[in-house]
């Protein structure tokens, strides 16, 4: 089996968006509907290295609108942190988008979801809890996962699983899925092996329809936030999450396969990351590696591996 991952380079984020989701067009127009959600990553409302820029919508956008059935309407919809409501939407220029397009785009801010939907997830301890994932996600017959390629404190690399997930989640039960229920109790390697479990448990539920992955420039060092950015000049996309997320970890200088996340994806057969199995459109992933500077706890990351995963991981 193999998966389609369309990896375009350019200096125009629009632009390079837009083709990378053009390669693997066949692919997307197969999963989209009249309702498409566009989930990017507000990180920080102020920090617009660490967070999706319009750019990137706007050629997501120009995307579905090129279609043979463009969609009727648009969510653009996030949970992220911010220092007021709207604080995103309004600081990265957002808005303007609403007169630019002539398809209905809604703002969806998922801290106001009224309806939830419960998941167990594991701790630390091995005890087991419960987060809540919004229902106007989950009935979204079309998610597209808008990903900045990034470095984390306990992933290695965040992309557009993570993103997926981890933005949409009531955000009072994020801590959570680190395996505690405050962040002064995370440690490494624990937290990491913990972390990629439960993102895999929510990943049956939370799993993009398509992702796609903003490396035009990328965030290394220690992100996912903070300020080191990266000239990349790369963007990917495709309708398997992993093999998307497994191209930008290979081409930010990473083994996919020792990602907790993207291992245990491929070992259940959630979606492919064996770049052996990936068949990269346009660009060779070996001509546009650029490889980031690790975080760095990396080491302590990349311990991830737990003897009850089988377990953990059914639930």
């Amino acid at each position: 089996m193999q998966a389609r991952v369309g990896l375009a380079r350019g200096e125009d984020r629009r632009a390079v968006v837009y083709r990378a989701l053009d390669l693997v067009r066949a692919d997307v127009e197969a999963k989209l509907a009249a309702q498409v959600m566009l989930k990017p990553n507000f990180l920080s409302g102020k920090n617009q290295l660490a967070s999706s820029h319009v750019d990137a919508m706007r050629g997501a956008l120009d995307f579905l609108l090129s279609t043979p059935t463009p969609p009727t309407e648009v969510l653009i919809a996030e949970a992220g942190n911010e220092d007021y409501p709207g604080q995103a939407l309004e600081n990265y220029g957002y808005h303007a988008l609403q007169d630019e397009y002539n398809v209905a785009i809604r703002f969806v801010d998922l801290h106001n979801e009224t309806e939830w939907v419960e998941t167990s997830v594991v701790l630390a301890d091995r005890s087991e809890t419960t987060v809540r994932m919004p229902k106007t996600v989950l009935d979204c017959p079309c998610t597209i996962s808008m990903a900045v390629a990034k470095t984390h404190d306990a992933c290695v690399v965040t992309l557009a699983l993570k993103n997926m997930i981890m933005g949409t989640l009531y955000k009072p039960d994020r801590i959570k899925m680190h395996g505690y229920k405050s962040h002064a109790e995370r440690v490494l390697p624990t937290e990491a092996q913990i972390l990629n479990i439960n993102l895999i448990r929510l990943a049956r539920f939370l799993r993009p329809d398509i992702a796609v992955v903003d490396g035009t420039r990328g965030l290394q060092g220690n992100g996912p936030g903070g300020k080191d950015g990266i000239h990349f000049g790369v963007a990917a996309a495709s309708t398997d999450v992993f093999a998307a997320d497994a191209v930008m970890t290979k081409a930010m200088g990473f083994e996919p396969l020792e990602i907790g996340l993207l291992h245990y994806g491929h070992e259940l057969g959630m979606g492919i990351a064996d770049l052996a199995q990936i068949d990269v459109i346009d660009t060779p992933i070996h001509e546009v590696i650029v490889r980031f500077k690790p975080h760095e706890t990396t080491d302590l990351q990349l311990q991830w591996q737990t003897a009850d995963a089988a377990e953990l991981l059914h639930g």
